[in-house]
């Protein structure tokens, strides 16, 4: 925890450009209450700061055109460092396989007076030589005006034909440009997927899979988009971590109700498949899309990943309606949108009312997590994801209903991811893990601080790391079993659980930087009165200082040369 002017010193600035940067920008890192003056998180500044580059006439010596004030603020803070130059790289076979088949789409899809429509044609092609090889291949050995109708023919047998829009398949059967694009994506396709429903990587026939090209499609036209006013692509890091969170059985019913293109059930699919009590009974895992355009990509990823989703007829006409779905379900895992000025609730939902309290109308994020604990069956568990102003939101109704479901025991743990880890949005992001209330394990809430858990994909994007997902796991369920050797830092994750009595005393404040340090006085006690609630947290927080401490010592003496004798 940081003063302003530490900051103002740590970055090479005067203490006035911090005092700026606090009130010029609301997403400057939000201060905390410190004995006597305010702090900030050092963690959340490093990673503001990352964004922000030095000009050329503010460089100091050694530094490079590009560095960030970030870059600088770490050397000197003792942070782990992040390279201020981060061009993506084509390493592997497969790399170069996905630049090669993007660099073939890319100015098709940039051409297209319809982007969505495109991108749709490509996922198809991508479907048929996934589910249907010869009939791929009958594609691609037709002739540029024969191609439609074949195309046409091999797509209306398919058990997934209904997820195409009829005004597809009518451009490519009546406008020249849509023909062309179809022969010149099939070219693109043919020397870079190999088809069939193999997943796993094909290194001998040099080309993907059409399971991986399906994927490696999804991400890349999301990046591509920038931004929808829909459904979020769910980074499938982010996808399998949520569901390790709340490890679905195969006898489990799973429900995703804003699914998106699908990516989170597939990853469900993929972690149920793994060895245990038997396979996927048929009809257990089910989704519900926002958007037509969401849920035609749905279906086609859940045949491509040969799951069994129920992912309905089609989506609701109306985007702004909200539902979870009939319950109550074992699992429930969703990414609903971050932003929906005037949601509805669907008919009947509720009945009795909203159990911790009414959500604000411009703002449907306590709306999904309300609907969302509630739906769970005994024993249930949700992982929701929501941006991460909604831990900390200092709305009115935002922090009555955050303080309610926290007080009754439903929500069980808060993750905090950076920004920039979604193509559509970079907005940083928290992972709220939600039970059912009378079965908490613990009388406190697990706060674990992944910030520093990604590493940098290209320019701007930021993907979660393996061994980070694995310790923010191990934390989770650690505590889960034996809560009291927490707090502890393991790698670039923080894990802290906080007794409901210090979450009151900060306003039911959810972020983790908020209690990584000595309490506060309880000014409700009399003077020398310490409770064992106040023993067991001072306790806690010396172990994690003493890590913290042990970490920065290995940090100073890694960077010491040795002496040459």
């Amino acid at each position: 925890m940081l003063t302003r002017a530490q900051i103002a010193e740590a970055a090479g600035v005067k203490e006035q450009a911090v005092s700026n940067w606090v009130h010029r920008y609301p997403d400057f890192p939000r201060p905390v209450q410190g004995d006597q003056q305010i702090l900030f998180p050092a963690w959340d500044v490093a990673a503001w700061l990352d964004r922000r580059k030095i000009q050329r006439g503010d460089l100091r010596k050694g530094e490079v055109l590009g560095v960030t004030y970030g870059h600088r603020f770490r050397g000197v803070t003792g942070l782990r460092a992040v390279a201020p130059h981060a061009a993506p790289t084509v390493d592997t076979a497969v790399d170069r396989l996905k630049h090669g088949l993007w660099k073939r789409l890319e100015s098709s899809y940039k051409q297209s007076a319809d982007p969505s429509m495109f991108e749709e044609l490509v996922m198809s092609l991508v479907c048929v030589q996934a589910l249907a090889p010869a009939g791929w291949a009958s594609i691609a050995a037709a002739s540029r005006q024969a191609i439609p109708e074949v195309f046409h023919h091999v797509w209306s047998v398919l058990p997934i034909a209904h997820s195409m829009r009829t005004e597809l398949m009518m451009k490519i059967r009546q406008d020249g440009w849509w023909r062309d694009r179809l022969s010149a994506s099939t070219d693109a396709l043919r020397g870079h997927v190999q088809p069939g429903g193999v997943l796993t990587p094909t290194t001998a026939a040099g080309r993907m899979t059409a399971v991986e090209a399906f994927d490696f499609l999804l991400d890349r036209f999301a990046q591509a988009r920038h931004s929808s006013n829909d459904e979020y692509l769910t980074p499938v890091e982010v996808a399998r971590l949520m569901v390790r969170l709340a490890d679905p059985e195969p006898t489990d019913r799973v429900h995703n109700p804003c699914c998106g293109s699908g990516e989170i059930l597939t990853a469900v699919l993929a972690h149920q498949e793994q060895p245990g009590p038997g396979p996927v009974r048929p009809g257990r895992v089910s989704g519900r899309a926002l958007a037509a355009r969401t849920w035609r990509l749905a279906v086609m990823n859940a045949a491509v990943h040969g799951g069994s989703i129920d992912l309905g007829d089609q989506p609701p006409e109306d985007l702004a309606m909200i539902d979870v779905g009939v319950g109550p379900y074992d699992v429930i895992v969703t990414n609903p949108p971050f932003k929906m000025d005037d949601w509805q609730s669907s008919a009947g939902l509720l009945p009795t009312g909203w159990p911790y309290g009414e959500p604000p109308r411009h703002n449907p994020n306590f709306a999904w997590l309300q609907l969302a604990a509630t739906a769970l069956a005994p024993a249930g568990r949700a992982v929701v994801v929501l941006p991460q102003t909604a831990a900390s939101s200092q709305n009115p109704k935002d922090k009555q209903i955050r303080a309610a479901m926290v007080k009754e025991g439903a929500v069980r743990c808060v993750i905090e991811l950076p920004g920039r880890m979604f193509r559509e949005t970079a907005s940083p992001i928290t992972l709220w893990v939600l039970g059912r209330p009378e079965e908490r394990p613990h009388h406190e809430v697990l706060l674990i601080d992944g910030k520093e858990a990604t590493e940098r994909d290209g320019a701007t994007h930021r993907v979660l790391t393996d061994d980070s997902s694995d310790t923010i796991v191990h934390l989770y369920q650690e505590w889960l079993t034996d809560g009291s050797r927490l707090p502890q830092r393991h790698g670039n994750v923080t894990a802290t659980p906080v007794t409901l009595d210090r979450l009151e005393q900060h306003g039911y404040d959810l972020r983790a930087a908020a209690y990584l340090r000595p309490c506060q006085p309880d000014t409700v006690l009399p003077p020398g009165a310490t409770t064992i609630a106040d023993l067991r947290d001072n306790l806690r927080m010396l172990d994690f200082a003493a890590a913290e401490a042990d970490r920065i010592l290995n940090l100073r003496l890694d960077r010491l040369q040795p002496w040459n004798l």
